[in-house]
């Protein structure tokens, strides 16, 4: 099924990337996977995997180290961040290295730490690819923020820089480990009140576990009693396959 629609995913040592692939293998035409330094020995294992599985052949997988420790960036350090590695290869870059190597008309980012519904992908390739606006250039999604496996909370309910995009109207110089995609036609970021950014609410919200996974990112701007049980379900690529869960789960275990 052709959908003209790219996948842009940036690893590095990440325990979900398997279900954050495999939620989304059947919706595209490729998917970019560039992992930017994984150390971590599961994450390569996974990585190996999803080739091995790979039978349509839409990965396209490449090893691009950046900026040691950008990924230990928080919403506090992200200016100190940015200076820092003036001058490194950064992720921001990564991200236009993977916007010049995308050939279908749309892309759409999918952070290793995202899970999505079959419906929402169905919905998203069926119905808003086909007919995208065309005063719109930059799509939102809605999200649910894992605290841990068993508890959500609300920060934010759509990604400032959106998710997917047309990809010869934007652009990305932003070298933030926070990177904010621009309007190629202007210069300016988006923004939820920019009149070309689309909240797409008729689908299901995907599992955002960055939260859980890198505490140290936003763990602090939780407002205190926001913490919520979570009685839903999860993306169904994570019923599938519990293998990833339950390691993580053990190593969570062994840490304490």
């Amino acid at each position: 099924m052709q959908t003209n629609l790219t996948i842009q995913t940036i690893v590095k040592n990440e325990p979900f990337i398997y279900y954050a692939i495999k939620s989304v293998y059947d919706y595209c035409d490729k998917i970019l996977l560039y992992d930017t330094g994984s150390t971590d020995e599961h994450t390569l294992e996974d990585i190996n995997q999803l080739l091995e599985e790979d039978t349509q052949h839409k990965i396209i997988f490449k090893s691009i180290p950046v900026a040691p420790g950008e990924e230990l960036w928080s919403l506090d350090s992200i200016p100190k961040v940015i200076e820092e590695r003036r001058g490194f290869l950064t992720k921001g870059k990564v991200r236009q290295m993977q916007i010049d190597d995308t050939e279908t008309e749309y892309f759409m980012l999918v952070d290793a730490d995202e899970i999505h519904f079959r419906s929402s992908m169905e919905f998203i390739t069926k119905q808003l690819i086909p007919n995208f606006p065309k005063d719109k250039l930059c799509v939102g999604l809605p999200l649910t923020w894992f605290w841990d496996m068993d508890h959500t909370f609300t920060i934010q309910t759509f990604p400032v820089n959106g998710r997917i995009m047309p990809t010869d109207k934007v652009y990305m110089n932003d070298d933030s480990p926070n990177e904010k995609h621009l309007i190629k036609a202007t210069g300016e970021a988006f923004g939820y009140e920019h009149p070309q950014y689309l909240i797409l609410d008729k689908i299901k919200p995907y599992a955002h576990f960055e939260s859980m996974l890198k505490p140290w990112r936003r763990k602090h701007l939780v407002p205190k009693g926001n913490v919520m049980s979570y009685n839903g379900q999860y993306p169904e690529v994570m019923y599938e396959n519990s293998y990833y869960i339950a390691r993580y789960l053990d190593k969570q275990k062994g840490a304490k």
